[in-house]
C-alpha cells in the first residue's frame, strides 16, 4: 500500500512519493551529513584506540543514529536540542566521575567543565587528558544526533552545524588531522550543496554561493594553526641536533617520539655533582599510542613539595649544572626536594617529574635530592600484585589493535615466571639477548612494540623500552616508559659530565609498597663501545663542545657514557637462572634502581578531570629527499590555490563582479572585431554606458535616438552641448539594426568615436552619476 507522509521543516514541507522514495539529492545530502559525521566519529575512534572503548563508542554513535531516526518523526526540534543537551549532560556528569569527582560535585563543576573546554579548543589533544576515553564517550552521542536529526527532516544547512562544532573543536584540539578535516568540510558544503539543489528543484543556479562555500570552509579548516596553543617546535633540549637521539627521545614536553636512523650528539649538555651515580631522568610518559609516547595530566607549579617514596628510604644529593640551553631538569629518581633560583620557575608533572618554565641558561644550576631506594630481588618477588587502582587505571593501556601473536610471544617468553619481579627480569633478559643496538633502523609502521619483539632484530634504546614496557603490560604488570640520561663520564669521585650521546630511555616497573624499579632492557655492552667510539671520534675531530675543562684530559674507557655503576636490588643471585653473581658486576643480573611513585602522594594525583597541556609535533622519521619533500608541498600549494581560485571566481561571480568588470572594460575597449553590424550594435551599447554615467540611463520606452535627444534637450546653458559626434555612432547603430547594415569603415569610424570619447570626455575618475 502507498502513503504519504511529510514532515514539518520549518518554512518547507519534505514530501515521500508514494512509492516511499525519495529523490537522489535528498539521498545525497544525507549522504554528505554522514560522511561529516564519520570524520569526528573517526577522529574519536582513533582516540579510543589507543585508551580502549571503541566499542563502546561505534553503539553509543549507532545507537544515537537510530534515536534520531526515529524521533525525526515524533518531536519537534526544540525538543530534539533538549535531548542531545540531556545526552552531553549525562556523558559529561559520567566523565567527572569517573575522573574521581564525586556525583554531588558534578552538578556543580560547571567552572572545572568550562575550564576544560577552553582548554581542549586551545591546543590540548584528548589524549594527553587521563579520561580521555569517557570523555570521547561523553562528547559523541549529542553532536551525532541533532545533526542526523536534522538532516532526516530535510534541515540540511541546519544539520551541518552541530557536526562541523564538533568536528571544528577536534580541529582546536589538534586531533583531527587534514583528511577528516577535509573530509568533513567537503562533506558539509556537499550536503548544503544538494539540499539546495533539491529546494530549487535540482536546478545549478547556486553553483556559484556552493564554490565560495567550499573556498572559505577549506580556507578556515586550513588556518586552524593560528589557534593560540603551545609551541610547536623542540622545547625540551633546546641545542638537540634535528635527528639526534635527544631530538627524538625528548621533543617535546609531554610527547616522546619513535623514530627511524638517529644519530648521537657528542656534546656536553650538562654536568653532575653527586655521592651516588644514576640515571638522571628528564621525562615520564604513561600512554602508548603505537608510534609514539604521550604524558597524560596537568603540570602544576613546584610549590616546594614532591611525593616520598611508599616505604620511604636514604637520600641523596646532586646538583646539577647547564653546559648548554635546557628545556629540561635531569634528576636522580625519585626527587623529593629541589633548590636554587630555578626552582622559581619550575613545573611538576603528574609523574612528580620537574621541568623549567623557561629554558635554564649555561651556568644556571640547582640542587636534587633524591630518594634512593634499594629493595632486594627478594622483597621484590614478594610484593605481590596488589597495585593501587590510579596505578592499574594508569599503567596497563595497550592500544586496542596490538595482535594476539604479540600476547602470544609474551606468554612464552614469561611462561616460566611466577611473579611480576621474574617476569620483568626474563622480558629485560630476552630483549638484551637476543635483539643487538643499532642506531640505523627504519622506523615500522604500526605498533613499535609489535613489530620490534617480532619482526625486527636491531634498534635502540627507544624501542627496547618501549618494547619492554608494552611487554609487561600485556602480562598485568603496570610499567611506563622513561627518558633521560645514563651516568655519563666520571671526571672526578663525585662528577659526571653527561653529553649528548648519553641520552637514553629505559622502564619504570611498579612493585607494591616499593614504587617505581628502574629495568633497562637495552644491552649495555654494545650501547657503551658505540657512544666510546663517538665520543674518541669527536676528541679526534677537535670538537671543543665534546669536553668541559675537567673533562678534557680524562681518558676514555669503555664505562664512560654506559649503564649506571650504582647499587641495584640484589640477594646474591640471579633471579633468572639461578647462578650465583656478583651483587656489583654491570655485566651479570639486571641492573635496577628503585624509582618511587611520586603517586604515592594523594598530591600528585589531582582529584578532579585532568587535561594537559599540548606538545609540539614530534619527529616522524622522514627519510624522504628534501626534493620529494618540496614536490609534496609543491602538490598541496597548487591545490590550495586551485581551490581559492574557484572560490574567488565563483565569489565574483556571486556579487556580480564579474559582470560589472566586463561592463566597465567594455566602455573602454571595444574587444575583437567581427561582423560590421555586430560591432556597430556593440559601439552604441558602449556610447550609452557612457552617457548614463553623465546624465541618465536610458529607459524602456524610449529608442536609441528618442534617448539622445532627450538628453541634448534636457541639457542647462552652463553644460556643454551634446557632441556632435554622437550622430555619427547613432546613425550606424540605426543601419546596423533597422536598415541594411553598415559596411567596415562605417563600424570603425563608430568604434573610433567611443574610444575617443570614453578617453576625452568621460574618464573614471570624477565622473558624475
Amino acid at each position: 500500500m502507498s502513503t504519504d507522509a511529510s514532515s514539518r521543516t520549518g518554512e518547507r514541507t519534505v514530501a515521500i512519493d508514494t512509492d516511499g522514495t525519495v529523490d537522489a539529492a535528498r539521498w545525497l545530502a544525507l549522504g554528505c551529513v554522514l560522511a561529516l559525521t564519520a570524520s569526528y566519529v573517526s577522529v574519536l575512534y582513533g582516540v579510543t584506540q589507543v585508551v580502549g572503548g571503541s566499542r563502546s563508542l561505534v553503539a553509543i554513535v549507532g545507537l544515537s543514529l537510530a534515536a534520531a531516526t526515529v524521533l525525526a518523526g515524533l518531536i519537534r526540534p526544540r525538543t530534539a536540542a533538549a535531548v542531545a543537551a540531556t545526552g552531553a549532560g549525562v556523558g559529561f556528569a559520567y566523565y567527572f566521575t569517573s575522573a574521581g569527582v564525586e556525583l554531588g560535585v558534578v552538578l556543580t563543576a560547571t567552572d572545572q567543565l568550562v575550564s576544560d573546554t577552553v582548554a581542549l579548543a586551545t591546543g590540548l589533544p584528548l589524549l594527553r587528558m587521563v579520561q580521555a576515553g569517557t570523555w570521547t564517550l561523553g562528547f559523541a552521542p549529542a553532536p551525532v544526533f541533532l545533526s542526523w536529526y536534522l538532516a532526516v527532516r530535510g534541515r540540511y544547512a541546519a544539520s551541518v552545524v552541530p557536526g562541523g562544532a564538533a568536528l571544528c573543536f577536534l580541529v582546536l584540539t589538534g586531533d583531527a588531522g587534514t583528511l577528516a578535516t577535509l573530509t568533513g568540510t567537503l562533506a558539509a558544503v556537499g550536503a548544503v550543496a544538494f539540499g539546495e539543489l533539491r529546494r530549487r528543484g535540482g536546478s545549478i543556479a547556486q553553483a556559484d554561493l556552493l564554490a565560495v562555500l567550499l573556498a572559505v570552509t577549506v580556507a578556515l579548516s586550513l588556518s586552524v594553526s593560528v589557534v593560540p596553543g603551545e609551541p610547536r617546535g623542540p622545547t625540551h633540549l633546546i641545542q638537540g641536533e634535528p635527528g639526534s637521539l635527544e631530538a627524538t627521545i625528548d621533543s617535546a614536553p609531554q610527547r616522546s617520539g619513535i623514530s627511524g636512523q638517529v644519530d648521537l650528539s657528542p656534546e656536553v649538555r650538562f654536568t653532575v655533582e653527586s655521592d651516588e651515580p644514576s640515571y638522571w631522568r628528564t621525562g615520564v610518559y604513561d600512554r602508548f599510542t603505537g608510534d609514539e609516547w604521550v604524558r597524560t595530566g596537568q603540570d602544576r607549579r613546584y610549590d616546594g613539595q614532591l611525593a616520598r617514596p611508599p616505604g620511604g628510604g636514604d637520600t641523596v644529593t646532586q646538583t646539577v649544572t647547564a653546559e648548554t640551553e635546557l628545556g629540561i631538569m635531569p634528576v636522580a629518581a625519585q626527587p623529593v626536594d629541589l633548590g636554587g633560583e630555578v626552582t622559581r620557575r619550575t613545573t611538576v608533572s603528574r609523574h612528580g617529574q620537574p621541568r623549567p618554565e623557561t629554558p635554564l641558561q649555561p651556568g644556571d644550576s640547582y640542587t636534587v635530592e633524591s630518594a634512593i631506594v634499594d629493595p632486594s630481588p627478594a622483597a621484590l618477588r614478594s610484593a605481590g600484585t596488589d597495585y593501587p587502582d590510579r596505578i592499574s587505571d594508569a599503567y596497563l593501556q595497550t592500544p586496542e589493535d596490538t595482535s594476539s601473536a604479540f600476547d602470544d610471544r609474551v606468554d612464552v617468553i614469561t611462561a616460566d615466571a611466577d611473579t611480576p619481579y621474574d617476569k620483568a627480569v626474563a622480558i629485560e633478559d630476552y630483549l638484551e639477548s637476543t635483539k643487538e643496538y643499532s642506531l640505523e633502523v627504519s622506523q615500522p609502521s604500526g605498533n613499535v612494540a609489535e613489530k620490534y619483539l617480532l619482526e625486527m632484530e636491531a634498534g635502540y634504546c627507544v624501542y627496547f623500552a618501549t618494547t619492554m614496557t608494552q611487554m609487561l603490560r600485556e602480562e598485568g604488570v603496570p610499567a611506563r616508559y622513561v627518558t633521560g640520561y645514563t651516568t655519563g663520564q666520571r671526571v672526578d669521585d663525585d662528577t659526571y659530565v653527561v653529553r649528548g650521546l648519553d641520552a637514553h630511555s629505559w622502564v619504570e616497573a611498579y612493585f607494591p609498597d616499593h614504587g617505581w624499579v628502574r629495568f633497562d632492557p637495552t644491552p649495555g655492552g654494545t650501547r657503551s663501545d658505540v657512544h666510546t667510539d663517538r665520543l674518541r671520534d669527536a676528541r679526534a675531530n677537535g670538537n671543543e663542545d665534546a669536553d668541559t675543562d675537567e673533562s678534557a684530559d680524562v681518558p676514555i674507557d669503555g664505562n664512560d657514557s654506559g649503564r649506571d655503576e650504582g647499587p641495584r636490588p640484589s640477594d646474591g643471585t640471579d633471579p633468572f637462572d639461578g647462578n650465583e653473581t656478583e651483587p656489583n658486576d654491570p655485566s651479570d643480573a639486571p641492573e635496577q634502581r628503585n624509582d618511587t611513585d611520586p603517586g604515592g602522594n594523594a598530591t600528585n594525583d589531582t582529584d578532579g578531570p585532568e587535561t594537559s597541556f599540548n606538545g609540539p609535533t614530534v619527529d616522524d622519521g622522514d627519510d624522504r629527499s628534501w626534493l620529494e619533500r618540496l614536490s609534496a608541498v609543491a602538490r598541496e600549494s597548487v591545490a590550495l590555490g586551485v581551490v581559492a581560485l574557484v572560490g574567488l571566481a565563483a565569489g565574483a561571480r556571486r556579487t556580480g563582479a564579474v559582470a560589472r568588470l566586463r561592463r566597465e572594460v567594455g566602455v573602454y575597449w571595444h574587444g575583437s572585431r567581427g561582423d560590421p553590424d555586430s560591432d556597430a550594435e556593440r559601439a552604441f551599447e558602449r556610447l550609452e554606458r557612457l552617457l548614463a554615467r553623465q546624465y541618465r540611463p536610458r529607459r524602456r520606452s524610449e529608442s536609441a535616438r528618442a534617448y539622445l535627444t532627450a538628453l541634448s534637450e534636457a541639457a542647462d546653458e552652463g553644460e556643454p552641448p551634446t557632441d556632435p559626434r554622437l550622430e555619427r555612432v547613432l546613425e550606424a547603430y540605426e543601419r546596423a539594426t533597422y536598415g541594411g547594415g553598415v559596411d567596415r569603415a562605417d563600424a570603425d569610424a563608430a568604434i573610433a568615436v567611443v574610444d575617443d570619447l570614453a578617453r576625452e570626455r568621460l574618464p573614471v575618475i570624477g565622473r558624475r552619476e
